[in-house]
């Protein structure tokens, strides 16, 4: 597990980097080529080729998307039906439930890379086989690691969004405390501040999220071969 190579590997490639974070923000579009598209970053990964794939051949990512929104029905149909029987069990029906959801996320993610490994839905759908690749030692390290230090940036990130929000709100809450009256302008100038900042912290959350999902994908395709 290289973790420098997992976070190098968004900006191998500025121009592909600007591309995909493009593509994720466009409704539609974004379900019919980002999927296909961490496929293609997974498959490239486990064949040691480090730099950040192109768009080329935009069919492919059609395909490959539609392929793991199937697959991802299948997997959600599945975890459904064995949380609802578990849920039903007196006691400890809850308990069961948290730790089936625990056992399936290793599973889906084992699942999608096997998708991107082969590229055929049916191996994907191969539970007993999938399963077997899910509890590696090694690729549970890998998740725990890349979804622990993506958890980490992220709220780093939400705390600094909040703190300048936050920041944005202080003529308000000063002239509150102190008793005065806040004018309309201030109104007016405060929500021109706040729509900015909601803006750039939507764009700040856009871009953060998907160099991470890319930085995820990668450390864990590192560990499934």
């Amino acid at each position: 597990m290289d973790i420098g190579t997992a976070f190098s590997k968004p900006f191998s490639n500025i121009t592909n980097l600007i591309i995909g974070i493009i593509l994720s923000i466009i409704p539609f579009i974004n379900i019919i080529t980002i999927p296909g598209y961490m496929l293609r970053i997974a498959n490239r990964t486990m064949n040691k080729k480090n730099e950040l794939p192109g768009f080329d051949n935009f069919g492919e990512l059609v395909v490959e998307s539609i392929k793991a929104i199937v697959v991802l029905i299948v997997y959600v149909i599945i975890y459904a039906i064995i949380s609802a029987i578990l849920g039903f069990i007196p006691y400890i029906g809850g308990a069961l439930v948290v730790i089936w959801s625990i056992i399936f996320a290793f599973i889906a993610i084992a699942g999608m890379m096997t998708l991107a490994e082969t590229k055929s839905i049916g191996a994907a759908l191969n539970i007993p086989e999938v399963f077997g690749k899910a509890k590696s030692a090694k690729f549970i390290v890998a998740v725990i690691i890349g979804a622990i230090i993506a958890a980490v940036i992220m709220l780093i990130i939400l705390v600094i969004v909040g703190a300048i929000f936050g920041a944005s709100m202080l003529p308000v809450i000063m002239a509150a405390a102190a008793g005065g009256t806040v004018g309309p302008e201030v109104i007016m100038g405060l929500m021109g501040t706040l729509v900015g900042v909601g803006i750039i912290a939507g764009v700040i959350a856009i871009v953060v999220g998907y160099i991470l999902d890319v930085f995820f994908v990668t450390i864990v395709a590192e560990s499934f071969k």
